[in-house]
């Protein structure tokens, strides 16, 4: 067997160009793992987590408190173990034997002491299994004839040479150019000025063979290079370092085939089912992560119960309110009704667990296994996500072995920190998207430069931008000189900075005919390699191709033309239907009234053609959810026994009692971590609104308050349905109906005083015909300021009056019916009237109908469906 091994060649893409057997092209774990095959020490994959957790109790059996880490591990423990264990690693993979004599730095004789009794009680790490390898060598044979390195010997590490020198035929090899007339001048070149000398080519590369290319977008330069490469096929490899799966995805879209590119991500969906149901362990409940666990496509119990009670949480910020327990029973309703209720009782409403004292270890135990089970049973349910799947169960797994470490170190309870520490050290580096593999008939394609191995008639080079450079060294002078005593070899970021410019020349050295190097839009940094290319020809800038501005250039043109500019149309100022339309009649309310007044498009949107704009689930917040919360203090105020008769501290004592389960259930967004400002802003409206109420009812001698009256009746031929906020029922038989608003003193007050309170209006007129009187007075009640506007004199003394004009209800009554025949005419003469936002007096009906004030900015997704995309 004749082994290539690389140091970057473990992520390889390929595929390679020649048919090869016995010739497998690996990076060091790949060799490692087909050596401890081949000298039976293979064993069970151990996860980052379960090694960090391990060495992390030892780390705290010797956490003293003149321990140079231990501050670092009060503060932050997975952290520090993660840092230490990777010291840890590389040194040993450096030949540490875990020694530190007398007089060496604090920093040597910490660590050589956690050492003494973590050695061989952690899970082996790459050293522990190279020395292995090396045991067994002793004895054992493999089957390798040659090794191939295509990195120089010596950027291995001192356990990777001891093992590499007990293997047959290992040979260097150096990169040669591979190109041909102008473009092997410059390869040559190119190597000069790494290796130290620096000489600007003789002649220009004046054949085409060395292309510079950018465009303004990704998208654009990912277009042109589907394009170019369906109609232009060639022996080609594309080196794409980052944004591959984008790359990919305009491939697939336009036509070609997907390289495979693995963008590990953690953002998969099945890799966030774990952290997403852990997080409902805590207290106070964070309401965002809720909903996206229950909305999320994968999860520990059914997505259809799910997204009904995200629905829930999204009407009422919450769990266990109304909407909550609504949802509950349409879901008992269901197949297997009870087995579902019994699992949101699990995760949904059972214990949690203060974020900053943290949970028990068996209770997130607990958690991980029944997801882990969810998950399994579905892995055999929906085959065409076990890739995906596969790699959530496995990041479960790590979680799970790294809980089990901390449990039997006795480990009190788990932070969320340390929580999302496993989670990051658990998700697997394989876990790409599973749904984007190689396709036949792909590219040839490499993610990394130090790859290319392989000569290609064509190289492109997809955006090299900013380079990852090696890391300095953590440690101070006197801990490096110690080590090095010791016989440590410690790597060198020069010499690591040196083996890269060596790398990233490869992608120019195997190109034969053409190398082409896509740039990133402008203002990105420029790449080491395109400077240097920039240094041997400083004219190759002049040669630059712009995708968007030379459609003309030959290397353009075959695949994109200019596209004259058309200009978006215009709104319509109406509809023209050429039919009758019938406008509904029956339980109209006064939403939808005011959208036929103000908006008929709009309307007819919504209501007759009942288009939905698409929309994401989230909880309500800012004074949308304070006011809401604020009418249900009210209405369950009013519904207590005798609460009238209550004094005003009684009644805001009864408030304090209760207002922590109404914000459990209701406006839990305001008792998570952050939200301490509004929540005591709620709070102290609250109060203050609550006295003012009871004032101004006592005053008012009120003798009952009917919270959320529905009310029904008659707008001349149109049935309408409504409900008043507030009706206060006083002596000798008068009523106020009252409308509840956060905010807004001058709006409403100016609103009533106008005679523009037309809701009032038409609830009045409702509550007139179901109860045979009018009430004696409407008004407003301003939550925030604890002010109430009524419209009449010596009814509620403490409340402020705003008389409107004379007959100015009876006057928006007749307007609205007006108004409601004047739209029904235009709709049976197929005429619908397209309003903007803002209305205005061209757009007004008949005289004695409403004025026309146009649809509410936020309903403009609707209203671009009729165009005027550019106002």
């Amino acid at each position: 067997m004749h082994i290539t091994l690389g140091l970057k060649l473990d992520g390889r893409l390929g595929p390679s160009r020649p048919d090869i057997l016995g010739q497998p092209v690996v990076g060091p774990m790949g060799l490692l793992g087909l050596l401890e095959t081949w000298l039976g020490l293979s064993r069970p994959e151990v996860s980052t987590a379960q090694r960090v957790t391990s060495y992390l109790g030892h780390l705290r059996t010797q956490a003293a408190p003149s321990r140079f880490y231990s501050r670092s591990l009060q503060a932050d423990s997975v952290g520090t173990s993660a840092k230490l264990l990777s010291w840890r690693d590389e040194w040993r993979l450096g030949g540490w034997d875990g020694a530190a004599p007398a007089g060496s730095p604090q920093m040597l004789v910490d660590m050589a002491e956690v050492e003494q009794i973590a050695n061989g009680n952690i899970p082996p790490g790459q050293a522990e299994r190279l020395a292995a390898v090396l045991a067994a060598l002793e004895t054992g044979r493999t089957p390798i004839e040659s090794m191939r390195l295509v990195d120089p010997l010596d950027s291995f590490s001192r356990a990777w040479r001891e093992v590499l020198a007990r293997l047959p035929g290992v040979t260097a090899w150096e990169p040669e150019p591979q190109g041909e007339g102008l473009l092997s001048e410059l390869q040559k070149s190119a190597l000069g000025a790494v290796a130290g000398h620096l000489r600007p080519l003789a002649n220009p590369v004046a054949d085409g063979s060395v292309v510079l290319v950018q465009a303004s977008t990704h998208e654009a330069a990912e277009h042109w290079l589907s394009a170019y490469c369906r109609q232009m096929p060639t022996d080609r490899l594309l080196v794409c370092e980052s944004d591959g799966d984008s790359v990919d995805a305009t491939m697939m879209a336009t036509g070609g085939v997907s390289s495979g590119f693995r963008h590990v991500s953690s953002l998969r969906p099945a890799l966030q089912a774990l952290g997403l149901a852990l997080e409902m362990c805590w207290d106070p409940i964070d309401v965002g992560r809720l909903v996206e666990f229950l909305s999320h496509p994968i999860g520990p119990f059914l997505r259809r119960a799910r997204v009904r009670l995200a629905k829930a949480v999204a009407e009422q910020p919450g769990i266990g309110g109304d909407a909550w327990e609504s949802a509950k029973q349409e879901i008992h309703g269901t197949e297997n009704g009870e087995a579902i209720l019994d699992d949101i009782a699990f995760w949904l409403e059972g214990e949690r667990w203060n974020r900053d004292t943290g949970a028990p270890v068996d209770a997130l135990l607990t958690r991980v296994e029944k997801l882990v089970d969810a998950l399994r049973k579905r892995l055999v349910d929906d085959g065409p996500l076990n890739a995906t799947l596969g790699a959530a169960i496995e990041q479960c797994s790590a979680v799970r072995d790294g809980l089990l470490e901390l449990k039997s170190q006795g480990a009190p309870a788990i932070a969320p920190r340390m929580i999302e520490q496993l989670l990051e050290h658990a998700t697997p580096m394989s876990s790409g998207n599973p749904f984007a593999p190689a396709q036949v008939g792909c590219l040839r394609a490499e993610s990394d430069a130090a790859a290319c191995i392989d000569s290609a008639d064509e190289v492109i080079w997809w955006m090299p931008s900013t380079p990852q450079l090696p890391l300095p060294l953590e440690w101070t002078k006197s801990e490096l000189a110690t080590l090095r005593d010791l016989g440590v070899e410690v790597r060198d970021p020069q010499n690591e900075l040196e083996l890269l410019s060596q790398q990233w020349l490869r992608p120019l050295l195997v190109a034969r005919r053409r190398f082409i190097m896509v740039l990133p839009p402008p203002g990105a940094e420029e790449h080491p390699v395109r400077q240097l290319l920039l240094k041997l020809w400083p004219d190759l800038k002049e040669q630059l191709v712009n995708l968007d501005a030379q459609v003309s250039n030959g290397f353009v043109g075959t695949l994109a033309e200019n596209v004259t500019r058309t200009a978006l149309p215009p709104a319509p100022q109406s509809l023209e239907l050429g039919e009758p339309i019938t406008v509904p009649t029956t339980d109209q309310s006064y939403t939808s009234m005011s959208e036929l007044f103000n908006a008929p498009a709009l309307y007819a949107f919504k209501r007759i053609a009942r288009m939905r704009p698409a929309s994401i689930l989230e909880a309500r917040d800012g004074n949308n959810l304070l006011g809401t919360l604020a009418h249900r203090v009210f209405e369950k105020l009013f519904q207590q026994a005798d609460s009238l008769n209550w004094t005003d501290e009684h009644a805001v004592a009864w408030f304090r009692d209760n207002v922590d389960f109404l914000l459990r259930t209701e406006g839990a967004i305001l008792l998570m971590h952050g939200a301490g400002v509004s929540l005591q802003r709620f709070r102290s409206v609250c109060e203050h609104a609550i006295r003012s109420m009871m004032r101004h009812l006592r005053a008012a001698k009120a003798i009952r308050v009917h919270t959320e009256l529905p009310v029904a009746g008659e707008l001349g031929d149109v049935s309408l349905i409504g409900k008043i906020d507030l009706l206060v029922e006083l002596a000798g038989g008068q009523a106020v109906a009252l409308d509840m608003k956060w905010r807004g003193d001058k709006r409403y007050a100016d609103a009533l005083h106008d005679g523009q309170h037309l809701q009032l209006a038409i609830y009045s007129s409702l509550y007139q015909q179901q109860a045979g009187v009018a009430p004696a007075a409407l008004g407003y009640f301003i939550l925030e300021t604890g002010a109430m506007y009524v419209s009449a004199p010596d009814v509620i003394p403490t409340a402020q009056v705003r008389t409107p004009p004379p007959a100015a209800t009876a006057g928006l009554i007749e307007q609205a019916r007006a108004s409601w025949s004047w739209r029904a005419n235009q709709w049976a003469e197929g005429h619908i009237d397209v309003v903007p936002v803002g209305g205005g007096e061209d757009f007004n009906g008949p005289e004695g109908t409403l004025p026309v004030n146009g649809p509410n900015a936020w309903d403009k997704d609707y209203m671009v469906l009729l165009g005027g995309w550019e106002q």
